[in-house]
C-alpha cells in the first residue's frame, strides 16, 4: 500500500470547487479564460448579495434614525462594494498576456489559484457578515468596521490579483 498524502494542490483545488461551483480548474490551458469566467461571475453574484444587505440595512437606518452619519458611511460603502462588483464582472476575460504570447508558467497559474481562493473566502466572509445586521445603531460601529476591513481586503486581493495575471508579480 502506497502511503502517499494527497497533494497540497488537490486540497487547494477542492476548495476552490465548494466556492466556486463549475470550477474546471486553471491547470488545463484550454479552460482558463472559461475558468476565469465562472470565478468572476460567482464574485460578482456573492458581492452583489452584500451590496442588497447592507441596503436593506441602510433602509432599516434611514427609516428609523433619518439621515445620520452612520446612513452616511453605510451609503459610501454600498457605492464602493457596488463599484468593485462591477470592477470584478468587467476586467477583461482571461489572462490573455499569459494565454497567447508567453509559455503559461505553473507557479503564476498556483499563484492565480491561490488568489481565487483568497478572493472566494472573503466575499464569503463579507456574505456572512453583511448576512447579520446589528440590531441596533449602537451595534452599527463594529458591523462596519467589519465590512470596512473584508471590503478592504478583497479590494487589495483584487489589485494584486491584476499585477500577477500582467506579469508584474511572478
Amino acid at each position: 500500500m502506497s502511503s502517499s498524502k494527497p497533494s497540497p494542490d488537490l486540497r487547494l483545488y477542492e476548495k476552490l470547487l465548494m466556492l466556486f461551483p463549475g470550477y474546471k480548474g486553471y491547470k488545463e490551458k484550454e479552460l482558463i479564460r472559461e475558468t476565469d469566467r465562472v470565478v468572476r461571475d460567482e464574485l460578482y453574484r456573492k458581492l452583489k448579495k452584500s451590496v442588497s444587505d447592507l441596503r436593506g440595512f441602510y433602509s432599516l437606518v434611514v427609516s428609523s434614525s433619518g439621515s445620520t452619519p452612520v446612513s452616511d458611511r453605510v451609503e459610501k460603502l454600498i457605492y464602493r462594494l457596488d463599484s468593485l462588483a462591477e470592477k470584478t464582472r468587467h476586467a477583461p476575460y482571461g489572462y490573455k498576456p499569459l494565454f497567447h504570447a508567453f509559455k503559461i508558467d505553473e507557479n503564476v497559474l498556483d499563484k492565480i489559484l491561490e488568489h481565487d481562493l483568497n478572493m472566494g473566502v472573503t466575499v464569503e466572509e463579507l456574505n456572512k457578515t453583511t448576512s447579520n445586521k446589528p440590531s441596533s445603531i449602537l451595534e452599527a460601529e463594529k458591523f462596519l468596521a467589519d465590512v470596512e476591513k473584508l471590503v478592504e481586503k478583497y479590494e487589495s486581493l483584487l489589485e494584486e490579483r491584476d499585477r500577477v495575471l500582467s506579469g508584474i508579480v511572478g
